[in-house]
C-alpha cells in the first residue's frame, strides 16, 4: 500500500537524481536549525506549537526527511555518512553557509554524521534521546526485553518486517489511534497521559503515517543503516555537542548519552530524572533555545545539567 505524504513539503532534485523531501517553518531571516527526525519522522506539520517556539527562539528550523522516508527517495545501501550530502546539497540550496543541528532519537546519529563531514559549516548540535554508535539498539544494557526482542527480530528478518508491516499499513490508516496506543505503551510511565491526549495523539499517528507513506520499507532500511555501524568516531565531532536525554527512557536507555558525553570532546549534558523518550516534544522550546544561543536548561531556579568535558 502506498499512502499519500503531506502535501506542503518541497522537492529537492538531488546530484544523483534522487528527490530530497523537506518541510520548514520560520523566517527565513533566523538563526538556521536542520532537524534530524527520529525514527518515526516528525514533519513540521506535526509538531505542536511548533510556530509559536520557532517564532520566539528567532529559528529558521528546516525538517529533511532520509531516503526512503516522508516522501524522499529510497537510497539503497547507504551509510550514515552519506547524508551528509543530502544536508550539504540542501543548505546550498538555501544559502546557508553555517547552521546548527538538532538530531532526536535515531537522527541523533545522522547529526554527527553532518557535522563530522560538514566541519565549520556546523556551529553547534542539541542531542535529544540519541542513540550512541557503542553498542546495537536493539542491545542496549538495560532494554527492556519487550522493546529488545521486536527489534532483534526485525534486524534478523527485515523482508518479513517489511511484508508485515505493509500488510497492516491499510488498517492504520483506517484506525490511527492504534498507532498511539502502542507508542504509548512502550513510553516511560510519566508520559503516557500526555501522549494519549488528542494532540499528542494526533501528533503522533501523523508523523509515522506520513513517514510511511512509501510503506515500512525506508524506515527499516534506516533502523538497518543506523543499527550496523556509523563508520566514524564521535570524537572526531570538534563543535559544541548538547546532550538531552530523560533518565526514564525505556527505548533508548541513559546509557546512550553517557557513552555518547564519554566520548564527544565537548560537550554538555542535561538530564531530566522525570521525562522518558518524548523528552523533545515537551521541552522543545528550552532545547531550541540553548541551541541558539549556547545557553543552558533551568527547572524551578536550579540547574539541571551534568556537565561532561
Amino acid at each position: 500500500m502506498r499512502l499519500r505524504p503531506l502535501d506542503s513539503r518541497d522537492q529537492l532534485v538531488l546530484r544523483d537524481g534522487r528527490s530530497l523531501s523537506f518541510s520548514s517553518i520560520g523566517s527565513p531571516a533566523g538563526r538556521p536549525v536542520i532537524y534530524c527526525h527520529g525514527a518515526i519522522g516528525t514533519p513540521v506539520e506535526a509538531t505542536i506549537d511548533l510556530e509559536r517556539i520557532v517564532d520566539r527562539a528567532g529559528v529558521h528550523f528546516i525538517a529533511p526527511s532520509r531516503p526512503g522516508v516522508g516522501g524522499s527517495d529510497p537510497q539503497p545501501r547507504r551509510t550514515i555518512l552519506d547524508f551528509a550530502g543530502d544536508v550539504a546539497e540542501l543548505a546550498d540550496l538555501l544559502g546557508l553557509e553555517r547552521f546548527s543541528l538538532l538530531g532526536v532519537s535515531a537522527g541523533g546519529p545522522y547529526a554527527l554524521a553532518v557535522a563530522h563531514q560538514l566541519g565549520a559549516r556546523v556551529q553547534r548540535i542539541a542531542l535529544c534521546s540519541a542513540l550512541s554508535p557503542f553498542c546495537m539498539p536493539h542491545r542496549t544494557p538495560g532494554l527492556r526485553r519487550r522493546i529488545g526482542l521486536p527489534l532483534t527480530a526485525l534486524a534478523a528478518a527485515p523482508e518479513l518486517a517489511r511484508m508485515l508491516g505493509n500488510a497492516v499499513l491499510p488498517l492504520l490508516a483506517e484506525h490511527p489511534r492504534l498507532i498511539t496506543a502502542v507508542i504509548a505503551a512502550h513510553a516511560a510511565p510519566g508520559e503516557r497521559a500526555r501522549l494519549t491526549s488528542s494532540r499528542e495523539g494526533s501528533a503522533a499517528s501523523t508523523s509515522f503515517l506520513d513517514a510511511a507513506s512509501g510503506g515500512v520499507g525506508g524506515l527499516i532500511d534506516d533502523f538497518l543503516t543506523y543499527a550496523h555501524g556509523w563508520g566514524f568516531d564521535p570524537s572526531v565531532v570538534g563543535c559544541e555537542v548538547q546532550l538531552w536525554h530523560g533518565a526514564c527512557d525505556p527505548l533508548v536507555p541513559v546509557e546512550h548519552a553517557l557513552q555518547l558525553a564519554a566520548a564527544l570532546p565537548n560537550c554538555r549534558v542535561f538530564v531530566d530524572p522525570d521525562e522518558g523518550h518524548h523528552f523533545f516534544r515537551s521541552s522543545l522550546g528550552q532545547i531550541l533555545g540553548a541551541l541558539v544561543d549556547g545557553g543552558g536548561w533551568s527547572r524551578g531556579g536550579e540547574s539541571a545539567a551534568l556537565r561532561a568535558a
